[in-house]
C-alpha cells in the first residue's frame, strides 16, 4: 500500500507542474531543422519507385498475366487481404506537399532560389503528386485525397475518385502552366529532379549547356505533364466521356506539346553503388518467377486459338521478346506446378542497373490512337499505332541495349494490317472495334514490365481476353480489380471508409469489386 500510496503522490506533483522546459534535449546536436527541398523532391520520387514486394510491385504483373509466380503461388490465385498505403503516403507524397508548403512559404529565400525557381520546384512536385494519388486511387477507388495530406487530421474524408480525377487533371495543368523555362535566377534548372536532371554537375562545368539543359528540362516536365492529361482523361473514357474527351483536345493542343520523342521520354535511373537504389526486380527472387505462355505465345506471334495460350489475335512475331524474355515458351498461366525451364524475364531488364520507363512516347501515341478511334481527335490511326510501335521498338533499344529498332516497321505494318482485316479477333467485329482490340493488345505489351500501368489499362479497356485461373482463392473466382483498402481504415475511420465502400460495385470491400470508373 505505501509503494501505491508514493506512485499516486509522484503522479500528483507531476499532474501539477504546467510547463517543463527542456532546453535542447530534443534537438538534434548536428543537422538541418530545415526541410530540404531539393533531397525531399528527389527522395519522394525514388522512394516511389524503388518500392518492391509482392503488394507494391509484382501483384499487378500476376492479375494482367505476364509473371507466371513459382511455388509460392497464392498472389497469381488472387489471393485477397487488406493492403497497406502508406508506403505511396509516407515519404512520397508526404515530400511533395512539404515541398510545396515550404518553397511557397520560403519563396523570397536565396537559399530556395538557388535550388531552381521557386514556381518551379513547386510545379515539378505538383506533378508528381498528381501522378502518385491518381495511381493510389486506380488501385483502390475513393481514397482520401483533399484531407488525406493534412497532419492535424488523422479521420480524413474519401473523395469520390471521379471528382478526385477532376482534381488531378487541374493540379496537372497548373502544374504545367505555372512552369517557366526562362526563370530562376541564381541557378540551373530545379535541383532533386532525378528524372529529367540527372546532370547537373555536368551543366555546372558548362553554363552554356547548362542553360539549355535547364530549359530543356521545364519542356520536358510540359509535355509529360500534357502526356498525364491524356493518359488521366482516357481513364474516364467511360465515367465521363464528355468531360475526358475536352481534357483530352486541351491537353494535346497546348503549345508545350506531349512526349513524342525519345529524349523527352520519362525513364528511372537505378545506380548500382547504392544498393537501397537498385532495379526492383533484382531485389526478388528470380527462381520465384516465370514468364506466362500467354505472353510468349503472343510474342511469338501465336494467336489465340487451338494450341496457343495467347489472349491476343497477334500472328506476328514480335521481335521485342529478345528484350523481355530470355527465350523459349513461358509457362501456362492456369498450371501451378513447379516451373523449371520456361521463358523468365530478360537479364536486360531484370538487372540491379537495367532502367524503368516513367513515361514513354510509345503510350502516348497509344493513347492518341485509342482516342482516335473513340473519335475524338482528327488525327489518323494507322499512323498513331504506326508511330507508338515504332517508338517502343527505339526506346527499348536504347534503354536495354539490344537494338531491335530495324524491326519496327514490319511489325507495325503488319499491326495496321490486322486492323484493317475485317476477319480479325473472330470476326464480326466493325473498325472501330479492331482499333480498341489491337490498340489494348499493343498496350499490353508496350507498357511491360510496369505491372500497375497495365493494370489499370486492362480493367477499362477488357484487352486482352484474359481467362481467370480455375484455382483462384478469392471469393468469385474473378481477376482482381482492385485492392483492399488498409485493414487499419474500417478500424479507426470506419465512417468514411463505409462510403468509400458504397461507391464500389458491388459495395464490398473486397478485390473483385469495380471502382467508379470500371464500372
Amino acid at each position: 500500500m505505501k509503494k501505491i500510496k508514493l506512485i499516486l503522490l509522484a503522479l500528483i506533483l507531476l499532474g501539477s507542474c504546467k510547463n517543463f522546459d527542456f532546453g535542447d534535449i530534443n534537438k538534434p546536436p548536428v543537422g538541418s531543422t530545415e526541410p530540404s527541398p531539393k533531397d525531399l523532391l528527389a527522395g519522394g520520387i525514388l522512394n516511389f519507385f524503388n518500392n518492391s514486394g509482392r503488394d507494391y510491385f509484382t501483384k499487378p504483373t500476376f492479375y494482367v498475366q505476364w509473371l507466371h509466380q513459382n511455388l509460392y503461388t497464392s498472389e497469381m490465385r488472387y489471393a485477397d487481404q487488406p493492403i497497406d498505403w502508406s508506403p505511396w503516403f509516407v515519404q512520397v507524397l508526404s515530400n511533395f506537399q512539404t515541398n510545396i508548403d515550404y518553397i511557397d512559404a520560403n519563396r523570397d529565400s536565396n537559399d530556395i532560389k538557388a535550388l531552381g525557381d521557386p514556381d518551379n520546384q513547386i510545379a515539378i512536385n505538383k506533378i508528381m503528386k498528381a501522378y502518385i494519388f491518381k495511381f493510389i486511387t486506380d488501385i483502390y477507388g475513393d481514397i482520401p485525397f483533399s484531407e488525406a495530406l493534412d497532419q492535424n487530421n488523422h479521420f480524413p474524408k474519401y473523395d469520390n475518385q471521379i471528382e478526385i480525377y477532376h482534381d488531378i487533371i487541374d493540379m496537372l495543368k497548373e502544374a504545367r502552366d505555372q512552369l517557366d523555362p526562362n526563370a530562376g535566377e541564381l541557378t540551373l534548372g530545379v535541383r532533386g529532379d532525378v528524372v529529367y536532371g540527372r546532370n547537373f554537375d555536368q551543366w555546372d562545368n558548362d553554363p552554356n549547356l547548362g542553360d539549355t539543359y535547364k530549359a530543356n528540362q521545364i519542356l520536358q516536365w510540359k509535355k509529360l505533364a500534357n502526356s498525364l492529361i491524356l493518359h488521366t482523361a482516357l481513364q474516364l473514357s467511360k465515367a465521363d466521356p464528355s468531360y475526358a474527351q475536352n481534357e483530352f483536345q486541351a491537353a494535346l493542343n497546348d503549345p508545350a506539346g506531349v512526349i513524342e520523342d525519345l529524349n523527352d521520354e520519362a525513364w528511372i535511373e537505378f545506380v548500382m553503388d547504392n544498393r537501397a537504389w537498385r532495379n526492383p526486380f533484382s531485389r526478388l527472387r528470380r527462381s520465384d518467377y516465370y514468364l506466362t505462355k500467354e505472353l510468349t505465345d503472343h510474342l511469338q506471334g501465336n494467336p489465340h486459338g487451338l494450341g496457343s495460350n495467347s489472349p491476343t489475335y497477334n500472328h506476328t512475331p514480335d521481335a521485342r521478346e529478345s528484350i523481355i524474355s530470355t527465350g523459349g515458351a513461358g509457362k501456362p498461366y492456369d498450371d501451378i506446378t513447379e516451373c523449371d525451364q520456361e521463358a523468365q524475364i530478360s537479364t536486360l531488364i531484370w538487372n540491379p542497373t537495367a532502367p524503368l520507363p516513367f513515361f514513354t512516347a510509345a503510350w502516348t501515341y497509344l493513347d492518341r490512337a485509342e482516342a482516335a478511334a473513340l473519335g475524338w481527335t482528327t488525327e489518323n490511326f494507322d499512323d498513331m499505332l504506326t508511330n507508338a510501335i515504332t517508338a517502343s521498338y527505339n526506346s527499348l533499344s536504347a534503354h536495354y541495349g539490344n537494338d531491335i529498332s530495324g524491326s519496327a516497321a514490319t511489325y507495325a505494318a503488319a499491326r495496321v494490317a490486322d486492323v484493317n482485316d475485317a476477319s480479325y479477333g473472330g470476326g464480326g467485329l466493325n473498325l472501330q472495334q479492331r482499333q480498341l482490340l489491337v490498340v489494348g493488345e499493343e498496350k499490353w505489351i508496350a507498357y511491360f514490365p510496369m505491372g500497375f500501368e497495365e493494370w489499370a489499362q486492362w480493367r477499362r479497356m477488357n484487352v486482352p481476353e484474359l481467362t481467370p485461373i480455375s484455382s483462384a482463392i478469392n471469393s468469385h473466382g474473378q481477376i482482381p480489380r482492385r485492392y483492399r483498402y488498409p485493414s487499419s481504415e474500417q478500424t479507426f475511420n470506419g465512417e468514411h471508409w463505409q462510403q468509400a465502400v458504397n461507391d464500389l460495385d458491388p459495395q464490398e470491400d473486397n478485390n473483385e469489386a469495380r471502382i467508379p470508373w470500371d464500372q
